[in-house]
């Protein structure tokens, strides 16, 4: 949830640090965010939602989902209630619609990794579930209770591994991807979105930087890159691929929530929410390699629907598979109550690329 997102209960108790998160970043960084070029309103994109949702225990956000034998496996954000802390969770589905976990005996369904206390990952969200010829990954962000400037920050990058898919353990007591003070991602390291390719990892991730941007010129959200040998020890790009003041239109405050996907030998795609105020949209860039050039399009593939319906207030943190010509697309759904679900749709990729042009 990403707390740019715009970030991240009871009855959902407006959903955690990364919902609250979410609803403060535009008040940090309105009015010292520059204006870029743009384009005009958006076309009705050639995506169905499916009515059927995925709630959660308590909540369900961020989705991350990954094909293997039996069907397919999503990890994702919920919230403990025993503590207020967000979690992570994992669920399965032989159709991508219809979700199920086992229940922990912790009364979290799918639970595959908590918070610890008074460490610097009191709570978890925004996984990334890799799959890999060694085996699984889950990338997350994790926070402390205590935020600064607000709930959600300092965040920074933490992994577990599993030989089967079901039980996670850390890696390290420690971040492999931290925060570097008075760069882009000064505050935090949020949503990263990997490929595994010949060898070599690459990751694009939301850095957020407030509290120190002399050396950068302005606050806001910015999307990053890095690149690994081991998918551990991580080397920084050097410059943003995009920020706050590259747009002008509806990702007028930056790109959050980014999900990178091989098209074929030369071609890669890159999904994303785009921030304005408190709106979040849905749109897909293209590259001939995983960090670019990017071609971030024009208009969004997906927005928030009519009042009443399960993503009215937004739709953030896509995750996508691609059948041939099918976009499967899963997404955070946020209400008019603001109560978060995963919710699914699907299109002709063609389509899609052409709408969003």
């Amino acid at each position: 949830m990403q707390r740019e997102r715009s970030r991240r209960a009871g009855s959902t108790r407006a959903a955690s640090g990364w919902f609250r998160l979410a609803l403060a970043v535009p008040f940090l960084i309105s009015g010292c965010l520059p204006h870029g070029s743009g384009s005009g309103q958006p076309a009705a994109p050639p995506l169905e939602k499916a009515a059927e949702v995925y709630r959660g225990t308590v909540l369900a956000s961020d989705p991350s989902v990954v094909r293997f034998e039996n069907g397919l496996a999503m990890a994702y954000t919920d919230l403990d209630v025993a503590t207020d802390r967000t979690v992570l969770a994992l669920a399965n589905s032989s159709d991508g619609r219809s979700w199920g976990t086992d229940w922990s005996a912790q009364g979290i369904g799918g639970l595959v990794l908590a918070g610890r206390e008074g460490r610097w990952d009191e709570n978890l969200e925004s996984a990334a579930l890799l799959r890999t010829d060694r085996g699984w990954r889950l990338y997350y962000s994790g926070y402390p209770d205590e935020g600064r400037p607000v709930k959600g920050f300092p965040a920074a990058l933490g992994l577990a591994a599993s030989s089967d898919g079901r039980t996670f353990v850390r890696t390290s007591d420690e971040p492999v991807l931290r925060p570097t003070p008075g760069w882009y991602d000064n505050d935090a390291v949020y949503s990263p979105t990997l490929l595994h390719e010949r060898g070599a990892y690459t990751m694009i991730y939301v850095g957020h930087a407030y509290t120190d941007v002399s050396k950068i010129g302005a606050g806001g959200v910015y999307l990053l890159w890095a690149a690994s040998d081991d998918g551990v020890t991580w080397r920084k790009g050097e410059e943003p691929l995009a920020g706050p003041g590259s747009f002008g239109d509806w990702r007028r405050d930056g790109l959050a929530e980014p999900f990178l996907v091989r098209r074929a030998p030369g071609a890669y795609l890159l999904f994303y929410t785009g921030l304005r105020d408190e709106e979040r949209a849905l749109g897909v860039a293209t590259a001939p390699t995983p960090t670019g050039p990017w071609d971030f399009g024009r208009r969004p593939i997906l927005r928030p629907g009519p009042p009443g319906s399960v993503d009215a207030r937004q739709v953030l943190a896509p995750s996508v598979l691609l059948e041939g010509d099918l976009l499967r697309l899963w997404y955070l759904a946020v209400d008019s109550r603001g109560r978060l679900s995963v919710g699914y749709a699907e299109g002709s990729l063609q389509e899609v690329l052409a709408a969003s042009r």
